[in-house]
């Protein structure tokens, strides 16, 4: 901890409440250091400096850094000559350089004392190893709080956003409670740049940070002491933990069984720097975060389904029966990334819940009363295209019922007669 550090907690100690000496403890210094941190000698006046042409701006560059103190260099002068800056941008650069560190060091600070303010996630990867029996990639989520160090951590399988989401619910309910902020290292499945390059929570993240009420935070890049509590977790995991897993059969609930177990071992430890244990600190910590919601987010994942018209959905090579109304809908099938729960979701609202069915076994999974209700659907469709293909009877055409004057053949010689004449008389 360099010497600027150590003023600022010493300022920071001292609005708590603390006395000189006991700051002294805490920073590990004596107390006339403490007093010199906290009523510094009066320093020789400073030679005159000519004003600079970004003064007039600064107030502005300030409020951009102070929600975003990575922000592009390029995009802020670009905002500052259309605001009549004429300077160079290595001025600019220099100013917004002093400014994130500041911003940034108070930050580390701030977090480091205090209670219910802050948690910080990351995944520490493994490689690939046998799990359950089969060779797959194993990762362990991390979530530690920035005062009492308690941290939580549980093993998968996957890192996508629906795991990364589930093990939040998992350690918000292992923690009885919910910091005010997490810090997230740079991990696309929680914060995504936007169009002007600012990184951004996903909207699964915010909607998971909305249900919950906690603030998203993104870790500054390069500067990987504002989540040094966490990385010293999983450096203690890979080198305390992992080790006495060698040699073992490991399986998903093996692992977070031995885990949860370890973090209970872990917790009644002293932390050298602090003279206190996880458990003792966390014990403090607990009553200032926020308590939980009634009902846990929704962290499912939703896949579409269309009915075939053999009454079945079919996911991961396995089929499932559906209700007969719906052969030829589109239904949702609603699974938990952390197990083989899962809902079938149909589109009135109404679903069934069922176990997955292991990927790739070409299992039919019936439920009760399907498949009645598909034969008696098959007949009917059956019925109904055999009547549709019946050929019709030809009808017969009838005889118009016409009047018709019956006369004697005389009448018919006459007129014979009478026409023979005319055609003499003509010759």
């Amino acid at each position: 901890m360099d010497k600027e550090h150590r003023m600022m907690k010493a300022e920071i100690l001292q609005g708590q409440g603390l006395k000189q000496w006991e700051i002294a403890e805490q920073l590990g210094v004596s107390d006339r250091t403490v007093r010199n941190y906290l009523h510094p000698k009066p320093q020789a006046t400073e030679p005159y400096q000519r004003p600079s042409k970004l003064d007039p701006f600064k107030p502005f560059i300030d409020a951009i850094l102070e929600k975003n103190p990575g922000y592009n260099r390029e995009l802020l002068i670009e905002r500052l000559r259309k605001q009549g800056y004429q300077g160079k941008i290595s001025i600019l650069r220099d100013y917004a350089a002093a400014v994130q560190k500041r911003i940034e060091l108070q930050a580390v600070i701030r977090f480091e004392t205090e209670m219910g303010r802050q948690a910080q996630v990351d995944w520490k990867e493994f490689g690939k190893q046998v799990v359950d029996g089969k060779e797959t990639k194993l990762y362990a989520f991390v979530m530690v709080l920035g005062y009492s160090r308690k941290p939580f951590v549980y093993f998968t399988t996957s890192m996508d956003q629906n795991t990364l989401l589930a093990c939040h619910v998992l350690a918000f309910a292992f923690f009885g409670g919910v910091t005010a902020e997490i810090l997230y290292d740079n991990m696309r499945t929680a914060f995504q740049p936007d169009i002007e390059g600012n990184w951004q929570p996903t909207k699964r993240l915010l909607a998971l940070a909305a249900h919950y009420g906690f603030t998203p935070r993104r870790c500054r890049v390069r500067r990987p002491e504002t989540k040094g509590k966490v990385e010293r977790t999983i450096g203690y995991l890979d080198n305390n933990f992992w080790p006495r897993m060698e040699g073992q059969e490991l399986s998903l609930s093996s692992l977070n069984a031995e885990v949860a177990g370890w973090i209970e071992t872990i917790g009644e430890k002293p932390l050298a720097d602090l003279g206190e244990s996880r458990n003792v600190r966390f014990a403090r910590e607990r009553a200032t975060l926020k308590a939980l919601p009634a009902a846990d987010f929704d962290v499912r994942k939703e896949i579409p389904l269309v009915v075939g018209r053999e009454g079945t959905v079919r996911h991961e090579g396995n089929r499932y029966t559906i209700p007969s109304a719906l052969i030829g809908e589109m239904v949702s099938l609603l699974v938990h990334p952390l197990g083989r729960s899962a809902e079938l979701r149909f589109p009135d609202g109404t679903g069934r819940k069922l176990v997955l069915a292991p990927a790739g076994t070409h299992a039919l999974v019936e439920f009760p009363g399907d498949r009645a209700a598909h034969a008696q659907r098959w007949q009917k469709d059956r019925d109904r295209l055999a009547l549709r293909r019946r050929p019709r009877k030809r009808q017969r055409a009838t005889v118009l019922d016409i009047p018709v004057e019956v006369r004697p053949t005389s009448v018919y010689e006459e007129l014979c007669r009478a026409m023979a004449a005319s055609a003499e008389v003509q010759a």
